[in-house]
């Protein structure tokens, strides 16, 4: 995965360089811990929606919040930008994915989950 993600970076398939889209990394000390993508969904066509993709912790730093925090920045970015988040997850990360709110989707070839956002009104917006 991680290559898959450098090779789209390097040759500038996917540079998470369009309006609502970012890369996001954990790093604890001085190692990477883990990385999470957001992207204009490029599965779908008519609509815009945002999609988390490459999402990757290290196995030393799996089951200590870090993929729940990359998935978290990435919809706190979403929100933004899209009226709905998509990914495509193997089986074992499906109680992942719904644990942080994601729905289950059936029949959809293109992502396994989804999540609706809802845009913060300005009364909703926290006070800075």
């Amino acid at each position: 995965m991680l290559v898959t993600l450098a090779n789209n970076w390097e040759d500038g398939r996917n540079r998470f360089n369009k309006r609502g889209e970012a890369l996001f990394g954990a790093w604890l000390d001085d190692e990477l811990a883990g990385v999470c993508g957001l992207n204009i969904d490029p599965y779908v066509t008519g609509r815009r929606e945002g999609r988390v993709r490459h999402l990757y912790v290290g196995a030393t730093h799996r089951l200590n919040g870090v993929g729940r925090q990359l998935v978290w920045s990435a919809i706190d970015k979403a929100r933004k930008h899209f009226p709905v988040l998509n990914t495509r997850s193997p089986e074992t990360a499906f109680g992942f994915y719904e644990t942080l709110g994601f729905e289950r989707l059936d029949g959809d070839e293109g992502a396994t989950h989804r999540m609706k956002l809802a845009r913060p009104t300005a009364s909703a917006r926290p006070k800075e």
